[in-house]
C-alpha cells in the first residue's frame, strides 16, 4: 500500500530530484528493503544520492545518510565488501562534521560486520551506536522506539554467532514482546522475531517448540501481502523440521504451499530455487 502511494505521487509529473519530492524516492527504497527487494532499493537510493548531490555538497551529512541506506542495500544483497566501502565514506563525512551524529552509520556497520561473520566487530559498533545515543541495553529493552527492537534482534544474532545461545534466545524472545507492544500481535517484524527464536530453538534441538512458532507465523499471515515472504519461509522451514516426524504427504503439502505463496510474491528478486537459503531470501536479512 505505501509503495503504491509513493509511486502514484511521483508519477504526477513532479520533479523527482527536487528537495520536496526526493525524500519520497528514498522512502521507496526503504519500502523495497522491507519487501526483500534490495536491488530495487539500491536503485532508489542511487537516484536519491544523485539528486542530493545537486542540492548539497558532497561532504554534507545528508550525503552520509544516503550512503548509509546504500550500504544497507548492499548488505542485504550479501555484498559486505561494497557496503563497507560505502560506509567508510559515510564515516569520513561524519568525522569531518559532527562525529556524534553517526549512530545510524554504526548500526548499519554492525549489521554489515555481522553478515560478514565478524561478531566481535559487530558488537563493538552496535555498542558505539548506543553510546552515541546515551543509551544502555536495559534502556533499549524498555524503549518504545521501533528501531530499538531491531537493535535487540541484532544483538541477539551477534550473541548467537558468538556461541552464547542462552543470551541470544533470551534477547530474541524479548524482541517478540517489544515488537508486539509496538506493532500489535501480527506483522512482518513480529514474525521475523518469532522466526529467529524458532531457528534458535531448532538449533538447540527443541523442534516441537520451533515448529509451533513457525505455525503461529503461518496462521497470522493469510490476507497480508507484506507477510507472504514470511509465510512461505515459515512453511518451507516447517517442512524441513518435520521431515522424519510428519508423513511424506504432509511434508510435500507444506512444501507445495510454500512454493505457491512464493509464486504470488510480486517483483521478487530471488530465483525460485527450493532451498532453505533461497526461501530465506524472501524476507530481508535484517528488519529494523
Amino acid at each position: 500500500m505505501s509503495r503504491s502511494f509513493f509511486e502514484f505521487g511521483l508519477s504526477l509529473g513532479v520533479d523527482r530530484d527536487s528537495e520536496l519530492c526526493n525524500p519520497a524516492v528514498r522512502l521507496l527504497g526503504h519500502v523495497a528493503l522491507d519487501l526483500a527487494q534490495p536491488k530495487a532499493a539500491l536503485e532508489a537510493y542511487n537516484e536519491t544520492l544523485a539528486a542530493c548531490l545537486k542540492l548539497v555538497s558532497a561532504n554534507d551529512p545528508t550525503i552520509a545518510n544516503v550512503y548509509d541506506s546504500i550500504a544497507c542495500a548492499f548488505t542485504e544483497m550479501g555484498d559486505e565488501v561494497q557496503a563497507l566501502e560505502i560506509l567508510e565514506k559515510a564515516v569520513a563525512i561524519h568525522q569531518a562534521n559532527d562525529p556524534t551524529r553517526m549512530a545510524r552509520t554504526n548500526a548499519i556497520l554492525a549489521m554489515t560486520y555481522l553478515r560478514a561473520g565478524n561478531a566481535e566487530q559487530a558488537l563493538q559498533t552496535i555498542q558505539d551506536c548506543w553510546r552515541l545515543q546515551g543509551l544502555t541495553k536495559d534502556q533499549l529493552e524498555k524503549s518504545r522506539y521501533p528501531k530499538h527492537s531491531g537493535d535487540i534482534v541484532l544483538l541477539s544474532r551477534i550473541r548467537h554467532l558468538q556461541g552464547d545461545r542462552d543470551s541470544a534466545l533470551e534477547l530474541a524472545s524479548k524482541s517478540i514482546i517489544m515488537r508486539k507492544g509496538m506493532f500489535g500481535a501480527k506483522g512482518p517484524r513480529v514474525a521475523d522475531s518469532m522466526y529467529h527464536v524458532a531457528k534458535m530453538l531448532a538449533d538447540g534441538g527443541k523442534i516441537a517448540s520451533a515448529t509451533k512458532l513457525l505455525r503461529d507465523i503461518v496462521e497470522m499471515s493469510p490476507g497480508l501481502i507484506e507477510m507472504r515472504g514470511h509465510h512461505a519461509r515459515a512453511l518451507w522451514t516447517m517442512a524441513r523440521l518435520e521431515t522424519g516426524v510428519a508423513s511424506p504427504d504432509e511434508i510435500q503439502k507444506l512444501q507445495q504451499e510454500a512454493q505457491k505463496i512464493r509464486s504470488s510474491i510480486e517483483c521478487r528478486e530471488t530465483e525460485d530455487v527450493d532451498t532453505d537459503e533461497d526461501f530465506a531470501k524472501l524476507v530481508g536479512w535484517m528488519l529494523w
